[in-house]
């Protein structure tokens, strides 16, 4: 079937990590150095959510995270003071203006957009006040519904409410361990964001000894053309 819709993943994929934030909060730390050792924490961080996932585990992602980028300043006290002191809206406030040029072009071309995010109940108010209000069909946050990725009843959800079938629907983010594993679990076709270029054209499911192949970007401009790609 051909390519309708494409679903979003929000956190580095619309909207990208402000390492300001945590700069601003903490006196002496450079922001360059935050954003130097970001995505190496980011990718380290999918790994910790592909172990939990197969372990049937729990990871706090934001104190993780945290802990990460702080390193040895990174003391139990200092990650809960930024807890307090941060929130969804501070945190993921850089808008990736790639990503919006993209969807403009998609719905030009009659491709339906929508979001599905792990998120806190406010990633419709994060969108909106971003500039991104109107330009989604829907948007589903599993802090609303109650379910994450990668489990598949959120994005049922999301092809409920499309009325299309998975075969007919991308999903784009960043995490393979969530929004590889969880797409292409629940039948979509799942479309990785790798900015940075640390993921291969392949990623290993362990659990199944098997490899999964999905689709990869490395800029938001290539969407685009894999859509009308695949539609031929």
């Amino acid at each position: 079937m051909a390519i309708q819709a494409v679903f979003f993943d929000v956190g580095n994929t619309l909207m990208n990590f402000n390492y300001a934030t945590i700069a601003r909060c903490i006196p002496g730390l450079q922001v360059e150095q935050l954003e130097q050792s970001g995505p190496l924490a980011w990718k380290k961080l999918n790994g910790v959510l592909e172990k939990a996932r197969i372990e049937g585990t729990h990871v706090d992602v934001l104190r993780w995270l945290f802990k990460a980028l702080l390193q040895e300043r990174g003391q139990p006290a200092l990650i809960e003071e930024l807890i307090e002191k941060t929130s969804t809206g501070s945190l993921w406030n850089s808008v990736n203006y790639d990503a919006r040029e993209a969807i403009v072009g998609l719905k030009a071309e009659g491709i339906s957009t929508a979001v599905i995010s792990n998120a806190d109940g406010k990633v419709q108010a994060l969108l909106d006040d971003n500039g991104w209000a109107g330009t989604f069909d829907f948007v589903i946050d599993s802090g609303l519904v109650g379910v994450s990725k990668p489990h598949i009843e959120i994005f049922n959800i999301g092809l409920d409410k499309a009325g299309l079938e998975a075969s007919q629907v991308l999903y784009v983010g960043d995490l393979p361990a969530v929004d590889v594993y969880g797409a292409q679990a629940a039948g979509l076709s799942p479309v990785l964001y790798d900015p940075h270029d640390h993921y291969d054209a392949h990623w290993s499911a362990s659990t199944r000894n098997d490899r999964r192949t999905y689709h990869r970007i490395t800029h938001m401009n290539q969407l685009g053309p894999l859509v009308s790609l695949l539609n031929g």
